[in-house]
């Protein structure tokens, strides 16, 4: 019996070893995009959530056109569709959170939605209260418009609903305006993103959770180089309950893999420095103003 199991055992350690040896020799950083080598080598970069919600009315072209002017790298905004199917620029399923109307996004055709005050419950932290935006045009905006707008600003790009078609959609406009360099596709839905990769292999891509899960395990097991990335980058939160994310062991385990880390939302100054000396390279932010002013500092 002991000669059986101590058989068994090396068997077993023999297949181990082969699968580790085969994951070795065939696991592959993920490729330099020009999304990301385009990007501050020489500093962190700055990723204007939803164009600054903090600062201006979210996911607006007054947002986007104020965090372009603060000196933000990046453009980050979220989509949904219009009831013809036009992807629009806003973060909820509804328009209540952010308008003067009510209802979900794709119950309004195009019209009707940029007949909305995009501004209407926007309040400025320096005068919590006031609304002093209400009734100035400011609506929300097509991706068409934003990419028309901002044509060499580097953006991220999140699709909000589970949609294929919209999914299509947005690659086809990213296409159109010859943006792939210039444009990170985003989404929580793993059918989205997967669509995104097969639709159009220029196009750079985060981590799902689904593939970010694992690669954070496997860093705290010393095992990242095992891994080949299905994306560009990392957008990742600074914790995940009671787990810590953004770690050393998975800093040290991303820049092995050549992936771009970026943490979100981080709006406290201390913050950003703390998780700048660790190493993320990228700050989500709703403070851009407060985050160029760190990532300077991080020079």
């Amino acid at each position: 019996m002991k000669r059986f199991f101590y058989g068994l055992l090396v068997i077993l350690l023999a297949i181990g070893a082969g699968a580790y040896g085969a994951l070795w020799l065939t696991a592959a950083p993920v490729r330099n995009h020009p999304f990301v080598t385009a990007l501050p080598q020489d500093r962190p970069v700055v990723i204007a959530h939803r164009g600054g919600a903090d600062l201006w009315p979210e996911n607006t072209l007054t947002a986007f056109r104020g965090a372009v002017a603060l000196g933000a790298d990046v453009l980050e905004m979220d989509v949904h569709q219009s009831a013809e199917g036009i992807p629009v620029v806003i973060h909820d399923w509804t328009v209540d959170r952010t308008t003067n109307g009510s209802g979900p996004v794709p119950s309004f055709a195009l019209e009707e939605l940029q007949e909305l005050d995009a501004a209407f419950h926007f309040s400025p932290l320096d005068d919590p209260g006031t609304y002093p935006m209400r009734g100035r045009e400011v609506v929300i905006p097509t991706l068409r418009e934003v990419f028309d707008a901002f044509p060499e600003t580097p953006m991220i790009v999140e699709v909000k609903e589970n949609d294929l078609g919209l999914a299509d959609r947005v690659v086809a406009l990213v296409q159109e305006f010859n943006r792939s360099d210039r444009t990170m596709l985003a989404s929580f839905h793993q059918p989205v993103l997967d669509r995104f990769r097969s639709s159009d292999a220029r196009l750079a891509t985060h981590l799902s959770e689904r593939e970010a899960t694992p690669f954070l395990i496997a860093s705290w097991l010393f095992s990242g180089h095992l891994f080949s990335p299905a994306g560009e980058a990392l957008l990742v939160p600074t914790r995940r309950g009671i787990l810590p994310v953004t770690t050393g062991r998975l800093l040290r385990a991303a820049e092995g893999r050549n992936l771009f880390v970026a943490a979100w939302t981080i709006n406290d100054a201390e913050e950003m420095k703390r998780l700048l000396a660790r190493g993320v390279r990228g700050l989500i932010t709703d403070r851009p103003d407060l985050a160029v002013s760190a990532a300077m500092d991080a020079r």
